[in-house]
C-alpha cells in the first residue's frame, strides 16, 4: 500500500479527526483527575483503528455498535465534543468539594459510557462485555432478511474475545453468511502473539474471513476497512478485523507507532504536511474542545442545581 493511495485532502481529514479525538480524550482524563468519577478508559493509541474504520461507515444507513473505549468512533459518526462531555458528566459523580458547596447529589449510576446515537444508527451497548456482538448478529440477520445492502459493524476490545457472547455471535454470523463486520481492537502494548493466534484459529474453524493488521497505521486501516465493507455488502459473508494497537499515557514519550505520528509521516511523504496548517489546526481544535467542555460543565451543573431546587 502506497501513501498516494489516499488523497492529501482525505489524509488531512483523517488526521484532523484523530487529533480531535486525542484532544477530547485528554480533557476527559483531566475531568477524571479533577474528581469526576473513579474510572476512565482512554482511547489514546486507538485513534487510527477507530477513525480509519468509522470514516468508511455510511452514517444513517449502516448500524454501528461501539464498545466503551470507542470515543473516536462516536465522534466520527457524528457525536459532538459537547455531547461526549455531557455523556461523561451525567454518568459520573461530582467532585466532593463541589457537591458539598452546591448541595448536589452524588451520581454513580454507571462507570463506563454506553454510547448511543439513535439518529445515526449507533446502538447503545449493555454493561456486560461482548453482548453487542450478539446484538450485531441479530441486526445483520434482519438486514439479510430484508435484502438490503446495509452493513452492521460491531466493535470490541481484546477482553471480549473469550466471552461466550462473542463466540456465539460470530459463529451465528458465519453460519448464516450475514452482512456483519466485527472489529477487535487488540492491545498489543505487551506480547499478545498467542492471543492473536488463538483468535485466528477460532475464526478459521468457523469459516469466517479474518484479517490481522496494524491498527496504528491509518492508511492500512482505512483501505482494509473499505475493502471489507464492500465484501460484506456484496454478500461475501461476515469479516473479522483484528487491529493491533499500542496504548500510551498522556505525558509520556509517544511510541514510534503513535497514530498521529504515523499519519504525519504519510502526509510528509505525499507532500501534504504543512507546519503552519498543523499549528493552526491544533489551536482551532483546542479552542473548540475547551469551549465544548466549558458549556458541558455549565449545563450539567445548571441541570443538577435545578433538579435539587425542585
Amino acid at each position: 500500500m502506497t501513501t498516494l493511495a489516499l488523497s492529501i485532502s482525505l489524509l488531512r481529514d483523517l488526521y484532523t479527526r484523530m487529533l480531535l479525538t486525542r484532544l477530547v480524550d485528554e480533557n476527559i482524563l483531566r475531568l477524571h483527575a479533577n474528581g469526576y468519577g473513579d474510572f476512565v478508559a482512554s482511547c489514546r493509541g486507538h485513534e487510527a483503528a477507530q477513525i480509519g474504520t468509522a470514516a468508511c461507515i455510511e452514517i444513517g444507513k449502516d448500524f454501528t455498535l461501539p464498545y466503551y473505549r470507542d470515543l473516536g468512533v462516536v465522534l466520527t459518526i457524528g457525536m459532538t465534543p459537547y455531547e461526549v462531555f455531557r455523556t461523561y458528566l451525567q454518568m459520573r459523580s461530582l467532585p466532593e468539594s463541589n457537591a458539598s458547596t452546591t448541595k448536589l447529589p452524588a451520581r454513580r449510576e454507571q462507570t463506563l459510557p454506553h454510547w448511543g446515537y439513535h439518529k445515526h444508527n449507533t446502538v447503545t451497548g449493555a454493561a456486560p462485555v461482548a453482548t453487542q456482538i450478539l446484538h450485531a448478529a441479530g441486526i445483520a440477520f434482519a438486514s439479510k432478511l430484508r435484502k438490503t445492502d446495509v452493513a452492521t459493524i460491531a466493535y470490541c476490545g481484546d477482553g471480549a474475545t473469550n466471552e461466550s457472547d462473542f463466540l456465539e455471535g460470530v459463529r451465528f454470523a458465519s453460519q448464516h453468511q450475514l452482512p456483519a463486520l466485527f472489529i477487535c481492537e487488540q492491545d498489543c502494548t505487551s506480547d499478545t502473539s498467542s492471543m492473536i493466534s488463538q483468535l485466528e484459529q477460532t475464526q478459521a474453524a468457523g469459516g469466517m474471513t479474518y484479517h490481522h493488521l496494524d491498527g496504528s497505521d491509518i492508511l492500512t486501516v482505512y483501505t482494509t476497512m473499505q475493502a471489507a465493507l464492500h465484501a460484506v455488502r456484496t454478500g461475501q459473508g461476515p469479516i473479522l478485523l483484528e487491529l493491533c494497537v499500542t496504548r500510551s499515557a498522556p505525558g509520556n514519550e509517544p511510541p514510534e507507532n503513535d497514530p498521529l505520528i504515523l499519519c504525519q509521516a504519510h502526509l510528509q511523504c505525499a507532500g501534504g504536511w504543512d507546519p503552519h496548517w498543523a499549528s493552526q489546526l491544533v489551536q482551532s481544535l483546542t479552542s473548540e474542545v475547551e469551549r465544548a467542555l466549558r458549556n458541558a460543565l455549565d449545563d450539567t451543573f445548571e441541570q443538577a442545581t435545578s433538579h435539587v431546587i425542585r
